[in-house]
């Protein structure tokens, strides 16, 4: 396990990144992005460590899941952004 943060972190860098041009017609941009996940927590002296679960099948000796829901946003400044949002 590690820091919630680095797991967090994690998450982030996995997100969609933008696609595509103004100059090829087209640009895709992920906006917001919706996480419920399924993660093994536990708290220890040095704070908060969690994963996601190491599989899928559950056994009457793992300890119950947490569940972590997050939002992340993004917004897009300068020259790409439109006048009427």
């Amino acid at each position: 396990m590690s820091p919630l943060v680095a797991l967090l972190t994690e998450l982030i860098a996995g997100m969609p990144q933008p696609t595509g041009s103004a100059e090829a017609g087209a640009r895709v941009v992920a906006t917001d992005v919706d996480l419920t996940l399924p993660i093994e927590a536990r708290i220890d002296r040095d704070g908060l460590h969690a994963s996601l679960p190491r599989g899928r099948m559950s056994t009457g000796f793992a300890a119950p899941l947490g569940r972590l829901s997050a939002r992340f946003e993004s917004t897009e400044t300068g020259d790409d952004e439109r006048s009427d949002r």
